[in-house]
């Protein structure tokens, strides 16, 4: 099967499944009586997120440290830039702000994202020398901070409550729910692993690994799983599952430097990138900006719009732009 075919077929594979994944998870989470946000930052960011942790994790057991962080890193970058995507969707039918209309626990999870990624970017600077299994300090504190993130939006979401489970939720039962689930998710996780290794054959096979459209083929396609699924998160009206799962995404990509580093055996993996550090931070450094901007719109509840879009997402996707052209313009690959 040619590498075009075994592309277009992931990507359609994981498009179906992303769709399907939101309403299976909401229906299980009204069985198991758990809000949206969180469905959003564990089951469905977790599952989205594997084909990347499969790069990740592959890269630093290869000896590639700067392919392992830089996707990690690369990542997260698109995934915030979904939200002004997703408002451009809504616009013909809720013009405004889609951030204003979410809940203020996620900034709990993009606070968490940005915290992490700080950590990450720590870990760079400093090159720790000391290792314990293996694995550097600052990565045990990525999976400590990670853990303690999650629990800690697991209660908010409980104090605020989650009372609009039903207006959303489709009526399947638990065991319709749980299947149907795992089947969207194991297609998500299989057909991600491909399509990762196919965008990336056919971005060095036709030049376009070096220019600016093959980084956002690349950028595009390691975010497919969370695009899709929050497409189909916003189908069924449940914008807290959205925002958990980009969020939660970004948290995870993350959390995955801690795999990479117990993958990789020469030292800490943070501390191995040599000349690409530099490189490493800057992308670091844009995805939290991008982060930054989102949750201070959830906090800032803006209201404005333009054309129906709102404000805030249009600097998002703005910013985006921006940020993509510095990192295109200094030669780094997404």
């Amino acid at each position: 099967m040619s590498t075009w075919a075994v592309f277009s077929l992931s990507a359609i594979g994981i498009i179906l499944a992303g769709i399907r994944l939101a309403p299976f998870g909401a229906a299980l989470g009204r069985h198991l009586r758990i809000g949206q946000g969180w469905i959003g930052l564990i089951f469905l960011a977790t599952l989205t997120s594997i084909p990347e942790m499969t790069t990740t994790i592959t890269g630093a057991s290869i000896g590639a440290p700067n392919i392992a962080i830089g996707n990690a890193f690369g990542s997260n970058l698109f995934n915030v830039a979904i939200v002004g995507l997703l408002d451009i969707l809504l616009m013909r039918r809720r013009p405004g702000s889609f951030l204003a209309g979410v809940r203020r626990y996620h900034t709990i999870s993009g606070g968490t994202a940005i915290l992490l990624t700080a950590l990450a970017m720590l870990g760079i600077v400093w090159k720790p020398g000391v290792t314990v299994f293996g694995i550097a300090p600052i990565s045990f504190l990525i999976l400590i901070g990670y853990v303690v993130g999650v629990y800690l939006v697991f209660r908010a979401e409980k104090e605020e409550g989650e009372d609009d489970q039903a207006e959303f939720a489709p009526d399947l039962s638990f065991v319709v729910s749980l299947v149907g689930f795992l089947i969207s998710g194991a297609i998500i996780v299989v057909s991600g692993v491909f399509l990762v290794q196919a965008s990336k054959e056919i971005a060095t096979s036709t030049g376009l690994s070096a220019s600016f459209m093959g980084a956002i083929l690349v950028a595009i396609v390691t975010s497919l799983p969370e695009l899709s699924a929050s497409i189909g998160a916003l189908r069924i009206g449940a914008h807290d599952m959205v925002i958990g799962n980009i969020f939660g995404s970004n948290m995870f990509n993350i959390l995955t430097i801690f795999f990479a580093d117990a993958a990789f055996r020469r030292g800490s993996i943070l501390g191995a990138l040599g000349d690409g550090a530099t490189d490493q931070l800057l992308v670091a450094g844009c995805g939290i900006v991008l982060t930054g901007i989102a949750v201070v719109a959830i906090g800032a509840r803006l209201r404005r719009h333009v054309f129906g879009v709102g404000v805030d997402s249009i600097v998002l996707l703005a910013v985006y732009a921006a940020v993509t052209a510095v990192i295109i313009g200094r030669g780094i690959s997404l």
